[in-house]
């Protein structure tokens, strides 16, 4: 996203010898940090929707809380498509009806669940279905991220701790919301997700806990989606069936899925279409970006020179991690999410006004504790202090 930095060199570079010539530098003027807030609870800027009964009432009950918000992802969407992979939405939602054998196979309560979503905003089930296979329409734009895990060993208070940003374009702040989902015959959830999506990142009533970093090797094929892929992880009740999750069903695209249990065990499950790895926390806690990293999928990365503080970024929350002998709770592992090294790409994320168009920030940064269920959400940039507090 660092296009104007890249003209500058350009710039420089063709006017190196009248620079040696003249000795006349003129001064850079690099964009300055805010300054690191204290945290404070605050109500949440984002809609809270519980959903309960059938997949079809858990939907449309969904559709009509965000109705505008559904439509302004939608028309995001769009423009996105259009923008990173110029792909009209029309070719978008007939491609998306490619995936609908696979979600209907392996994600039992899905389509209805759209089908409701479509219902509740009054728009046609293709564009709901289309926004859910949002990852698998766009390869060549990836969204960035930060994750962190740790086990209960690595913790005062003896709790399984997940945490992550999401590091998107702004508008998607806007279209973000929580949701409270009561299930009969599966776990209840509670999600932070894009508006529309009926899968997202969060944790469950078994201590299932599940954060995301985008990654990608360019292409994909036919299979399940990455959004449908995280909500059967948290319709799981053991570590070993959300892996089952990813293991055992046709991938339509990448991923890696931090995936935390309350019975303590944290995993980075990294996957593609055709392969999938896992990397587990031992003796130091995980931590990830946006390229990959296990051996048997990194050599076919095509999103590792996307956002290249992907790898400032993970060197930045290994060294801060090496730094504690324990961490101190879910406020610690906030506070490693608000670093501002490397600024503006740094772990809090924030707008570079030096380029133009669109440019990427952290939407929000989230951490949870597995196992009194509990969660935190920015309210903006997580350097601001302002955080929302949910359980389950």
């Amino acid at each position: 996203m660092s296009v104007t930095r890249r003209k500058a060199l350009t710039v420089l570079g063709a006017s190196a010898a009248s620079l040696l010539t003249s000795n006349v530098f003129a001064a850079v003027t690099l964009p300055q940090a805010p300054a690191v807030q204290p945290l404070q609870v605050v109500p949440c800027q984002y809609p809270v929707i519980e959903l309960s009964g059938a997949p079809f009432e858990r939907g449309k009950t969904y559709g009509i809380a965000v109705k505008e918000a559904v439509r302004r992802n939608i028309a995001f969407y769009k423009m996105i498509f259009k923008t990173f992979s110029n792909i009209s939405w029309e070719k978008a939602m007939a491609t998306s009806k490619k995936f609908l054998p696979y979600i209907e196979k392996f994600c039992p309560g899905a389509i209805e669940e759209m089908k409701g979503v479509a219902n509740g905003v009054d728009l046609p089930f293709e564009e709901i279905l289309t926004l859910n296979c949002r990852s698998e329409i766009m390869f060549a734009a990836s969204d960035g991220c930060t994750a962190v895990a740790f086990l209960k060993e690595q913790t005062t208070s003896r709790s399984v701790l997940l945490g992550q940003t999401w590091d998107w374009f702004m508008p998607a702040r806007e279209n973000t919301c929580i949701l409270k989902i009561r299930q009969e015959k599966a776990p209840d959830i509670l999600m932070v997700a894009e508006a529309g999506l009926i899968g997202g990142k969060g944790l469950n009533s078994c201590g299932i806990g599940l954060c995301l970093n985008a990654v990608s090797i360019g292409s994909g094929k036919e299979g399940v989606p990455l959004h449908l892929i995280m909500r059967n992880i948290l319709n799981s009740t053991l570590p070993t069936e959300a892996l089952d999750c990813i293991a055992h069903v046709p991938r339509a695209g990448s991923a890696t899925l931090t995936i935390g249990s309350a019975e303590d065990l944290v995993m980075a499950v990294e996957y593609s279409p055709n392969e999938f790895d896992v990397l587990m926390a031992e003796e130091e806690p995980l931590a990830h970006t946006n390229h990959f990293l296990s051996p048997l999928i990194a050599p076919h990365d095509k999103g590792k020179a996307g956002p290249l503080s992907t790898y400032t970024r993970l060197n930045t929350i290994r060294r801060k991690i090496k730094k504690l002998d324990k961490v101190d709770g879910l406020n610690a592992v906030y506070s490693l999410l608000t670093s501002h090294e490397f600024f503006p790409e740094s772990l809090c994320y924030h707008e570079d006004f030096r380029d133009s168009g669109l440019r990427a920030c952290t939407i929000y940064s989230m951490v949870m504790d597995l196992n009194s269920k509990t969660l935190l959400i920015s309210n903006g940039y997580p350097c601001e202090g302002k955080v929302s507090e949910f359980s389950i």
